[in-house]
């Protein structure tokens, strides 16, 4: 996996009616990375965008206009968002720019107006905030006058302004920024936990706008797949709104939804007057309604998908062409939870606590805004913690995962050499070398130890008496022994793990290599995490009638043996997971696999652009991320033993295009459309 980031900080079927608990943490857990952002999509837009080293001086006042459609909180919050990235790329406001703001207030007329003064105006960068304010600078600016980044739009590729779905990288060179694609199916999916007994949702939107009718064909699929029925009313106004949501109401629908659509959520207002005149419930994927009473928003927290356009804005002011930045999506998520909504429903609708836990915000029964009810940020007055964390060796997976726990631990205001002492050791890639590690951080005045990689946790499941221990990093912590359920585990130990998509990679493998018979695969069978996802994945090659070729190895000396074992045993593809022995000597695979002809396929999205030719593989950064929450909780004072163990999986496909001409594979258009992040294209 590659750990770049924009200037180090731009780090991306259920059944019917029950969310499983790991589904659960899953989408909770991605909610959990204030940059859901991937960080291998990240790593993608600085491969290509960002490959000058060092910012230029900043020698002149760069003048930066930012247009948003109408006056809404989720739109200020973005644009909020933007002038605050812009800031930590060095541009501020009133020193090195100016900015000028303009909005719409949701007529099209003026907006279009406006496109073309700032089209025409002395601007050395324009942004915009909405899909109508993308589409009308776009029009106004289709000769390229002005650069243009873009934010808080839900599909830029059906916008139509030139942005292709198939290839993110062609697009207006003058044209770049971001699409949030709302989590539509994950609300919906959550609203049936809330009341297994839903099924009539309403939805007022508008027609004439693009992205509401993205997040609409979205909620039609998810509701066919939960055996709900979709009642649609149109509003080509903010004022038709209250009428529309209230025709729904009479028709008998048990909830309403708000999706992306500008209109409805300027009138938010009537959509919940209707709703309780019906004693129904509104939810939302658009934070922060459930502040003026639905009772839930599950959707993309604005300020940052701002902030991280700000960031991109940056480095085109710095020199970055536009035109080499892929356009991709990007959903940090945003999860608020208003208990007051449940007052006066007809039907029995719940907030289970295991979802109360999720949330970033939750409005309790008085009224009073509780923000991260589970851990709190206020730190004591002069207490420094220390910590402890022992790792297998340094790799990119562990310094992306290292990253997203410095960054959450910063956002929960733990910051190092402020209030937090760091002490980090590894074990230089032997396993041996483990306990003495963890027993001497045992020994010392530590307030935790936190633990990285599937042999360290193994280690200190036996070794660890006396500190706390959280882990991360880690594929199956039961595998590893840390307990025998996510709930009864041993007693000073609790963290996150990371299973990686097997049965996605397996269906990876058989779509670039069709009729593939034989996979090759070595790992070593001392690590837990290893015999357990190549178990899984020999389950599911066995079914789909391909053979697994297996070679255990025992050391990082025995690897590129292994590897030409493999080769000669007439593989047609490797599969390498994250075997903490094989990735340190990863080259040495590559190698035999460039000398045979013979694709890569992986779990680890860091080493992607060593060699290999796609990876279905997990973002480490948002499991370190998590855990910094958790690890919080330890460190405030509770115990290990009842907090259950998370699992973090946030699923992301890459494809090599280097790796894919140097073997003669074309990528399928399907699975294009499908990737995150396009490497050496």
């Amino acid at each position: 996996m590659s750990s770049n980031t924009i200037d180090n900080d731009m780090n991306k079927s259920q059944s019917s009616h029950d969310l499983s608990a790991q589904r659960t943490w899953w989408f909770v857990m991605r909610r959990l990375s204030f940059g859901i952002f991937l960080i291998v999509l990240v790593s993608g837009i600085l491969l290509y965008a960002d490959r000058k080293s060092g910012k230029p001086e900043i020698k002149r006042v760069f003048n930066i206009a930012i247009m948003q459609h109408t006056s809404q909180a989720v739109l200020d919050e973005g644009v909020q968002g933007m002038i605050d990235g812009l800031a930590e790329t060095g541009f501020k406001d009133r020193e090195n720019i100016a900015i000028r703001r303009y909005c719409a207030e949701g007529d099209m007329a003026t907006a279009n107006a406006i496109a073309r003064d700032i089209t025409n105006g002395p601007f050395d960068l324009i942004m915009t905030a909405s899909t109508l304010s993308l589409q009308a600078v776009a029009g106004a600016n289709k000769e390229g006058k002005t650069p243009h980044i873009f934010a808080i739009v839900s599909d830029p590729a059906g916008a139509g302004v030139g942005i292709s779905r198939e290839d993110p990288f062609n697009h207006p060179k003058h044209l770049a920024g971001f699409g949030s694609m709302q989590p539509v199916k994950e609300a919906f999916r959550l609203a049936v936990k809330l009341y297994p007994g839903l099924k009539t949702v309403g939805v007022v939107w508008n027609p004439s706008e693009q992205n509401s009718e993205a997040n609409v064909r979205l909620a039609r699929d998810i509701c066919k797949e939960l055996g709900i029925s979709l009642l649609e009313a149109n509003a080509d106004a903010a004022s038709a709104v209250f009428e529309a949501a209230s025709s729904l109401v009479a028709r008998g629908v048990q909830a309403l939804w708000i999706g992306a659509d500008t209109t409805v959520i300027t009138g938010t207002d009537t959509v919940i007057s209707a709703a309780k005149k019906g004693n129904i419930p509104v939810f939302t994927n658009t934070p922060p309604l459930a502040r003026r009473g639905a009772i839930f928003d599950l959707g993309a927290n604005y300020h940052e998908v701002g902030r991280l356009a700000g960031l991109l804005a940056g480095q085109v002011l710095h020199g970055t062409d536009p035109a080499t930045i892929p356009v991709s999506n990007i959903v940090p998520e945003k999860f608020i939870i208003n208990k007051l909504a449940l007052n006066g429903l007809k039907d029995p609708w719940r907030l289970p606590e295991d979802v109360l836990r999720c949330a970033d915000e939750v409005i309790d029964e008085t009224g009073n805004n509780k923000t991260d009810v589970a851990v709190s940020s206020k730190q004591p007055q002069g207490r420094v913690f220390k910590i402890g964390i022992v790792y297998f060796a340094p790799e990119p997976g562990a310094d992306s995962c290292m990253q997203g726990l410095f960054d959450g631990f910063r956002d929960l205001g733990l910051e190092e050499g402020k209030n937090l002492e760091i002490r980090k050791t590894h074990a230089q890639g032997e396993i041996v070398n483990i306990p003495a590690l963890l027993q001497n951080y045992d020994s010392q005045e530590l307030d935790l130890i936190i633990t990285m990689t599937t042999p360290c946790l193994t280690a200190a499941c036996g070794v660890v008496k006396k500190k706390p221990v959280v882990f991360m990093y880690v594929y199956d912590p039961i595998a590893a022994g840390a307990g025998k359920t996510s709930t009864d585990h041993l007693p000073n130990i609790t963290g996150v793990g990371s299973f990686p998509p097997v049965r996605d990679t397996v269906d990876l493998i058989q779509r670039l290599v069709p009729g593939i018979r034989t996979v090759g695969t070595l790992y070593n069978s001392s690590e837990a995490n290893s015999r357990k996802v190549v178990a899984v994945g020999r389950d599911i090659f066995r079914q789909r009638g391909i053979k697994l070729e297996e070679v255990a190895i025992t050391g990082t000396n025995e690897v590129f043996q292994a590897a030409q074992v493999l080769a000669h045993r007439n593989i047609q593809a490797f599969w390498i997971t994250g075997d903490n022995t094989a990735i340190q000597a990863f080259d040495g695979i590559v190698k035999v696999a460039n000398d045979f002809k013979l694709p890569i396929i992986n779990n680890d999205p860091e080493f992607v652009e060593r060699g290999v030719l796609a990876c279905a593989g997990l973002g480490y950064y948002h499991a370190g991320y998590a855990t910094a929450k958790l690890a919080m909780r330890v460190l405030q004072g509770e115990n290990p033993k009842n907090l259950p163990i998370g699992e973090v999986a946030v699923k992301t496909t890459l494809l090599n295009f280097a790796v894919a001409r140097k073997l003669g594979i074309t990528f399928p258009p399907e699975l294009m459309r499908e990737c995150d992040v396009f490497v050496n294209k």
